[in-house]
């Protein structure tokens, strides 16, 4: 329905300026000139729409919890996304949207703002807003002692457009208006507004209830001059029943000013400050320090929140890693969920309730809070609170630069230390930068996700707004597009299940996969791209941009293109290696890349069977009664357990991968002397240490299929690893590993702090639908990922870990499975063994159509779209590969 608003309501685009953020108790502006200030009406009501089935639209609710909900998370998206609320302006015969500028402290024609109350503001001067009230809370008083309704919505207007607060309506039928009434507000928390003033002029405000373009009540606010000796200054409208209505038609309540700018005095707060906000340490008194040791051991135990992300427990591993190197001593460090000690560094919102204590002034202080920490003791327990990634970085490093950097060091018992940098405010259009949500594809690469990560931090330093970060699979207000997706005109189906090269974007530019665009199309900020990589480059220049002008509109375009090798990605990566698959190269993969694994993978035993598994004695009745179009299965041999017979053999075969549109297909097929399928591998052709290693794989993992993307050192050295980015094992699952060999083997998987099993969505799977899998590898950890989402992470620093400084090679397989390998998933388990009904069966093995479930027709395909490695410009990182 949101798509069908939009195109009732068009996107203004303004010519805006950055301002800055607002927290002190009462920032003034002093205009330079008389015309700077502004004529400003405020009112306030409690506005009901009742729909005929029962539900209520009752504004302050929905306003109140959006408020809330971007004030805890440090956005403005939620008035947009989550309500069906909107503010517009009238030009002409047509109704124009306002984007939002900001949620900050109220501010009045005089640029004047309240202590506490916190507004939505949708011009750049602050003095057109919404904002939810309580008369307790917000202080009000009217010009002739009226009294407002005890909750409501307080809506302030100047200038000279018409201006409205509009609903859209979501369901078909009638609507309903209850009864109320509209004050008009002298002074809000202290300051005044003055539109109403008595100073000799005329002053007046219509009020109208409109529905499309149909009036439903109208009123009219004026002083004693305007109204003939008698002033309005609160108007009442009557239950105004069974208003018709589509899914769709808007309703609007109306504010139309005609009144001369006030005089400075009916302006002014009662009680005006200037408040900077600098960053400030309030420790007081330091001669009550609590060290940091108590004698040999660390006094305090680091305590961090059970639902931390993996980002999260990196920061928190890196102060426990510097305050065991400063102390010498082990530091505890453990989740929330223990019980409480009498010491406690608690860090990140706990469960305890000192925790929730600073975060609740955190977030309550202004809503652009993501840059924002606090560092205090309250008790015995040392806090740091920070809401955002970022944020909670600049506390750690504040907090070991300043306070642990010997084992002597002591803390203030009375320590508060608040960080709340100036900030500004960068617009997209007409619209604070804070109101859209970053959208990537919905099969996203980890490259794409770090650059929307990047976006993301930069924000969050400039404007202290912390976007979200989301997949195509919905449609919001305000978008920001990293790389292609649907909203560039391409299909989802291709996303899911075609090559990414050669694309077609909005503006009708194909891409090469260097190239990208940037542009503002409506409500939405396209960065295009022809791959990650370039979506990563455009990123950056994007940053760049927005440092130098802090406003992106319809007028500006950054067109340009990444050149390999180029260490110009975010987080100063280049393209180091890769291979894109072209057909044009021909339909055998690259020998200066691949070669087919050799050592040990030329031929391998078939599947192990137990001599009663009903596939076997099927397969064995088959091969030995008279009628020989009836065989399936085997050839069966005595496997090296007597108890135990092997189907054949596996035959790694070069000429079962070709390149078939822009892709590399690997095949797994039966044969009649067991099954052939492909291993490959870079050994000789390219090594490497340390980047991120990403393919775009639609899995062979159907039908007892056993497929992999891995790593692993060259055979010859003192010690091997192995990086088990995923293996299926007969299943359509992902399964990560790390392994290692020295003098003995090493299965390290339950030492990993985070390894998770991958099953895909609800509606596919794995072989019907290309994913990202990626391995990040630095010195410190490994991460994996699916789709940009962890599902594997581990800190390599310790000496368990030593065989991951040794450099590898890539290795992809498909092929049925060997031995043991995948017991009792293989394929004739599959056939035969009850893991799917017998008419998904017949469909997963009559590929060729004849009408018989037959082991002869198992044929699988794996699908790799391209493999990159980016890398670092570090002499840690290395890279050996045929040029």
């Amino acid at each position: 329905m949101k798509n069908r608003i939009i195109s009732l309501i068009l996107i203004l685009v303004l010519t805006v300026s950055a301002f800055s953020g607002c927290g002190s108790k009462q920032v003034v502006k002093n205009p330079t000139s008389k015309q700077e200030r502004k004529p400003q009406l405020v009112v306030a009501m409690n506005p009901i729409l009742a729909y005929e089935e029962g539900n209520n639209k009752i504004a302050f609710n929905d306003i109140k919890n959006a408020m809330s909900a971007d004030q805890k998370a440090a956005t403005l998206t939620s008035l947009s996304d989550d309500t069906d609320w909107l503010w517009a302006y009238k030009t002409g015969e047509d109704w124009k949207k306002r984007g939002i500028y900001g949620l900050e402290k109220w501010r009045n024609g005089g640029y004047i703002s309240t202590d506490k109350l916190s507004a939505y503001s949708f011009m750049n001067d602050g003095t057109v807003s919404i904002m939810p009230y309580t008369t307790k809370a917000a202080k009000l008083t009217t010009y002739q002692g009226e009294k407002p309704t005890a909750a409501g919505i307080l809506l302030s207007v100047s200038g000279k457009e018409e201006e409205a607060l509009c609903l859209q309506i979501t369901e078909s039928g009638t609507i309903g208006i209850p009864s109320g009434k509209i004050t008009a507000i002298k002074s809000v928390g202290g300051v005044k507004t003055g539109f109403l003033a008595e100073d000799g002029t005329n002053r007046s405000a219509v009020i109208k209830f409109i529905v499309n373009t149909r009036e439903v009540w109208s009123g009219e606010f004026c002083n004693s001059t305007a109204g003939d000796g008698t002033a309005v200054t609160e108007l009442e409208y009557p239950d105004i029943p069974d208003i018709e209505v589509n899914e769709g038609d808007l309703f609007f309540i109306t504010m139309k000013l005609d009144a001369q700018l006030n005089e400075d005095d009916d302006q002014q707060s009662e009680d005006e400050t200037d408040t900077d906000d600098e960053d400030n340490d309030t420790s007081g008194n330091k001669n009550e320090p609590i060290s940091l040791m108590n004698g040999y051991d660390s006094r305090f135990r680091i305590v961090y929140p059970t639902d931390s992300t993996v980002t999260q427990k990196q920061i928190f591993t890196k102060l426990r890693k510097h305050m065991v190197d400063v102390f010498e001593a082990d530091v505890l460090f453990d989740n929330d969920t223990l019980a409480e000690n009498e010491y406690e560094l608690l860090i990140g919102l706990t469960n305890r309730k000192e925790s929730a204590k600073a975060y609740k002034e955190l977030t309550s202080y202004r809503a652009n809070n993501g840059a924002d920490f606090i560092i205090r003791m309250d008790g015995k327990k040392l806090i740091i609170a920070a809401n955002t990634d970022y944020s909670l970085k600049l506390a750690v490093d504040y907090f070991m630069a300043n306070y642990c950097k010997t084992d002597k060091d002591s803390i203030p018992a009375n320590l508060k230390y608040v960080s709340r940098p100036k900030l500004a405010n960068i617009i997209i259009g007409d619209t604070n930068i804070a109101a859209y949500t970053i959208r990537t594809e919905k099969y996203p690469s980890i490259m794409t996700v770090k650059a929307a990560e990047s976006l993301v931090e930069y924000v969050v330093k400039k404007t202290g707004y912390n976007l979200k970060i989301e997949k195509d699979t919905v449609t919001t207000s305000n978008e920001i597009l990293i790389g292609l997706t649907t909203r560039s005109g391409i299909s989802g189906d291709t996303f899911k299940a075609s090559s990414l090269d050669f694309l077609t974007g909005k503006r009708g530019h194909t891409y090469n996969n260097e190239d990208y665009n940037i542009f503002v199309d409506g409500s939405k900020l396209f960065v295009e791209a022809g791959s990650d990589y370039a979506a990563s480059h455009a990123v950056s220049k994007l940053i760049t941009q927005l440092d130098k002008v802090a406003v992106f509109d319809k007028n500006t375009v950054l067109s340009g293109s990444y050149n390999k090798g180029e260490y110009t990605l975010l987080n100063d990566y280049a393209y180091t290696w890769g291979d894109e698959f072209y057909s044009s190269s021909g339909t055998t993969m690259s020998k200066k890349n691949w070669k087919v694994m050799e050592k040990g993978y030329t031929e391998d035993e078939g599947c192990w069977y137990a001599k009663n598994d009903p596939y076997y004695l099927a397969s064995k009745a088959s091969l030995e009664d008279d009628d020989p179009n009836n065989d399936f299965g085997g050839p069966w041999v005595q496997a090296s357990n007597p108890n135990y017979v092997q189907e054949g053999t596996i035959k790694n075969l070069g000429t079962n991968s070709v390149i078939r549109d822009n892709m590399l297909v690997q095949i797994s097929k039966k044969e009649v002397n067991g099954y052939s399928g492909n291993i490959i591998c870079t050994d000789g052709r390219m090594e490497f240490r340390y980047g991120i290693l990403e393919a775009r794989i639609m899995a062979s993992t159907s039908n007892g299929n056993a497929a992999c993307f891995w790593t692993r050192t060259k055979d010859g050295g003192s010690v091997v690893n192995e990086i088990d980015i995923y293996e299926n094992f007969g299943e359509d699952k992902l399964r990560p590993n790390l392994h290692t060999w020295a003098d003995t083997h090493t299965d390290h998987g339950k030492m990993i702090s985070l390894r998770e099993t991958c099953v895909p969505a609800a509606g596919e799977t794995f072989s019907d639908t290309f994913h990202h899998l990626a391995l990040e590898w630095t010195p410190e950890f490994i991460n994996m990922y699916l789709d940009g989402e962890i599902y594997l992470s581990q800190e390599i620093t310790s000496d368990v870990w030593y065989a991951f400084e040794e450099t590898t090679y890539v290795i992809f397989n498909n092929t049925a499975p060997s031995a043991t390998y995948a017991a009792g998933r293989a394929p004739g388990n599959w056939l035969a063994g009850g893991n799917v009904a017998p008419n998904e069966a017949a469909k997963l093995f009559d590929t060729n159509g004849d009408g018989k479930v037959n082991i002869e027709d198992f044929y699988e395909e794996q699908l790799i779209d391209y493999i990159r490695l980016y890398q670092i410009n570090s002499r840690q990182y290395s890279l050996k590969a045929k040029k």
